[in-house]
C-alpha cells in the first residue's frame, strides 16, 4: 500500500486560523470521528439541535476567516465555491469530526484548503504532478480510478470529489472504478461529497446510471435541505452520500 506510511497532520499555511484547535466547543455532544453526532437520550431534541447549530455556526465562522484571507472578490450566497467553503465543509466538520480525510483533485486555487483541515490527516490525489505544490503536505500524484492502490479499506472519514467527475475521471470503467474505491476506502458511516458540472457536455455519464453509486446511501444535509444541492449558476450540483 503505497500512500498511507508516515501520514503527516495538516498544518494549513502556518499562520492561519485552524477549524480544529481553535474551536474547542467540549460542551457540545459528539461522537467519535466518522458519523454524525446523535443526540444523547437525557438530552431534549431541541436542546441538542439548538447546541449543533451553535456549533455549525462557529465552524462556519472560522471558515468565513480562512476564505476572507484568500479570496478578496465577493461571490453570490450560493455561488459553487461558497457553498462548499463556507457551508459544506465546516459543517461536515462540525458534525461529523473526520480525523482523516481526502481531497481528490487539487486546484492552485484551492491551496488554501489545507487550512480547514490542520491537524487531520489530509490527503490529496490529483493526476497532474504540477499541481502537487497545491496539494497537502500528504500527496499522490495519480488518477482517481487508482485510488486502492494507495489507501486501505475504511480509512477515510470524509472523501470530497469536487470537479473531477467529467473534468478527467470521464471515462464509464474509470468512473465505476473510482466510485467504488471511495466506497471501500471510507469508514462505515463515512461521508462522500461528489461536486459536478451538470451540464450536458460535461456529464459523461448519468449519475443513476452509475451503478458504483448504488453502494452509498444517500445522506440528508440539512443546511442545504436535500441530498443533492444544485448552485446558484444552475451548473454545478453537490451530491452528498454516506457509506
Amino acid at each position: 500500500m503505497a500512500g498511507i506510511q508516515n501520514p503527516k497532520p495538516s498544518t494549513g499555511a502556518g499562520d492561519g486560523v485552524s477549524l480544529t484547535s481553535t474551536l474547542r466547543l467540549s460542551w457540545i455532544p459528539r461522537t467519535a470521528g466518522g458519523n454524525e453526532h446523535s443526540p444523547p437520550t437525557d438530552l431534549s431534541r431541541f436542546a441538542f439541535g439548538a447546541r449543533a447549530w451553535v456549533r455549525d455556526a462557529c465552524y462556519r465562522y472560522l471558515a468565513w476567516k480562512i476564505v476572507r484571507k484568500h479570496v478578496a472578490h465577493k461571490r453570490h450566497k450560493y455561488d459553487d465555491r461558497r457553498v462548499l467553503e463556507q457551508i459544506i465543509i465546516p459543517v461536515i466538520l462540525s458534525r461529523f469530526e473526520p480525523r482523516t480525510v481526502l481531497e481528490v483533485g487539487r486546484e492552485p486555487y484551492e491551496a488554501f484548503y489545507n487550512e480547514f483541515f490542520t491537524d487531520r490527516e489530509l490527503w490529496t490525489i490529483d493526476w497532474d504532478a504540477a499541481r502537487r505544490r497545491f496539494g497537502a503536505e500528504n500527496h499522490v500524484v495519480d488518477d482517481a480510478a487508482n485510488l486502492r492502490d494507495y489507501f486501505p479499506e475504511g480509512h477515510f472519514d470524509f472523501v470530497l470529489m469536487n470537479g473531477v467527475f467529467g473534468w478527467g475521471l470521464n471515462r464509464r470503467e474509470a468512473i465505476e472504478k473510482a466510485f467504488a474505491a471511495v466506497h471501500t476506502i471510507l469508514t462505515p458511516g463515512g461521508i462522500f461529497v461528489l461536486g459536478w458540472n451538470d451540464t450536458p457536455a460535461l456529464v459523461p455519464v448519468p449519475l443513476d446510471q452509475v451503478q458504483a453509486l448504488r453502494l452509498f446511501r444517500p445522506y440528508f444535509f440539512r443546511p442545504l435541505k436535500g441530498t443533492s444541492f444544485k448552485c446558484s449558476t444552475h451548473e454545478h450540483t453537490y451530491n452528498f452520500f454516506v457509506k
